[in-house]
């Protein structure tokens, strides 16, 4: 079992002492530091060490806000993250934040939770107001190159026996653009103006 100590600043002109001292005093045996913004999901440091944390390990830091900054879903991740591990931690500022006591499995259980809760949420969320954008007319993706009036417009041109290259140079599309207008027109079983239906026996 390791208990390992974390330490960061956010500018290469900040000092790191303070936070080390800190850090020795309450036992760590392995300190890293870091100069790099809370930010930065891709911090060398702090992903090297829980790639190394086991079951049984103990992480401490100064502050939370140490760890991460931009929210309470990136920290409870990286609190998850290291629960997920087998291994706790504990924050010199924040006495709540301990979870190396005994009611520590309760507390990891409920960040735990609580961090995908907010996943499954922030996932959810955009979802639901696709769904609403739909339901009230909104069309997502690139915006149609030519309108329904010019669709029908070209496809007439194509059944008149115009070819599809030059009723796309006409429009100022590509021919595959008239390609996919008649094909379309073609699989909702559309009729040529000219087509006659057979009449009926009898």
């Amino acid at each position: 079992m390791t208990i390992f100590g974390y330490a960061r600043v956010s500018t290469s002109g900040q000092e790191l002492d303070i936070q080390i001292a800190q850090l020795e005093a309450a036992g760590c045996e392995r300190v890293l530091c870091e100069k790099e913004s809370g930010m930065n999901d891709h911090r060398r440091e702090l992903a090297g060490m829980l790639r190394r944390l086991r079951r049984g390990d103990t992480v401490i830091v100064p502050a939370l806000d140490r760890l991460t900054r931009g929210g309470p879903f990136r920290m409870l991740s990286v609190l998850a993250d290291i629960t997920s591990r087998g291994a706790t931690y504990k924050s010199l500022a924040e006495p709540w934040a301990d979870t190396t006591h005994e009611l520590g499995e309760v507390l990891a259980a409920l960040v735990g939770y609580i961090a995908r809760k907010t996943r499954d949420d922030i996932i959810r969320r955009p979802r639901e107001g696709r769904e609403r954008a739909r339901r009230n007319g909104v069309r997502f993706g690139r915006k149609p190159k030519l309108t329904a009036i010019e669709c029908k417009a070209a496809r007439e041109q194509c059944l008149a026996g115009k070819s599809q290259g030059a009723v796309a140079a006409a429009f100022h599309v590509s021919p595959s653009t008239i390609s996919r207008i008649c094909s379309s027109d073609e699989a909702d079983g559309a009729t040529s103006p000219t087509q006659e239906t057979s009449p009926s026996a009898g």
